[in-house]
């Protein structure tokens, strides 16, 4: 009540003291774990397996994420919204599919710490593949009876146009997060430069195809499946490709 009287820096001051009391709790509760005898740190190995992890992720993120920020400064709103529209309906496939990726990695990096074989890629490639098609032919060929439940009428034309370009851009980003996930998992970490390039270029050509042929919506979307594609493709790649004899033999 104090700090509701007191403005927003109250309620902040209030927010940070109860923040601070549960810490405080929480390390009083834990305090025989504060006074154990220290052992060495090995920070070295930690950003070895950390920082790939990051960039490699970070990559897959900006891909699935950053075509909107790039895109809103050269569009009105109404064509923002019918954007936005399409967009959160096409990543709805992806929420589908994310799951089987996210489940695998672990699953994987046990596998893979203890030298055992296991056929959980296809699996879940195959699963990704089929329920990702699927649902963007589903989304293409029923969009425009779907945005009609949830978007204005004058969105309907603009979204319905847009749903089969983007729900096609996310199958392969879908595949190519399931190869990912492996990769990483089993530390080949090779692909995570090739990943970065791949997110940069396709930030570098978005950016200069909105400046120099502006009012294109569609474009976006063609960028976003093309770099899509070549990121799916060099992870196809990655994932299957033989190891080299020097490889086999270390």
């Amino acid at each position: 009540m104090i700090g509701m009287q007191s403005g927003a820096t109250g309620m902040l001051m209030g927010a940070l003291f109860g923040s601070a009391l549960a810490t405080g709790i929480a390390m009083w509760q834990t305090r025989d774990l504060w006074t154990v005898p220290k052992e060495h740190f090995d920070l070295k190995g930690l950003l070895a397996q950390g920082v790939p992890l990051l960039l490699g992720f970070g990559a897959c993120q900006f891909m699935f994420a950053s075509d909107t920020m790039f895109a809103k400064p050269h569009f009105s709103e109404t064509e923002m919204a019918s954007y936005g529209m399409a967009g959160t309906l096409s990543r709805a496939l992806l929420w589908l599919v994310l799951p089987l990726a996210a489940v695998m990695f672990p699953k994987i990096v046990h596998s893979s710490a203890k030298s055992e074989k296991t056929n959980l890629l296809s699996l879940v490639l195959i699963g990704t593949a089929v329920l990702a098609i699927c649902g963007a032919a589903s989304l293409s060929l029923l969009g425009p009876w779907i945005v009609k439940f949830v978007a204005k009428e004058s969105y309907v034309a603009a979204t319905s146009a847009l749903l089969p370009w983007y729900a096609g851009a996310m199958v392969p980003y879908a595949l190519a997060n399931v190869l990912v996930n492996d990769l990483l998992a089993r530390e080949r970490f090779k692909i995570v430069p090739f990943m970065i390039v791949v997110a940069a270029g396709y930030g570098f050509t978005l950016s200069y195809a909105l400046n120099h042929y502006p009012g294109r919506l569609v474009m976006v979307l063609q960028i976003l499946a093309v770099f899509n594609l070549v990121l799916l493709a060099g992870c196809v790649w990655a994932a299957f490709r033989k190891p080299s004899s020097a490889s086999a033999a270390s």
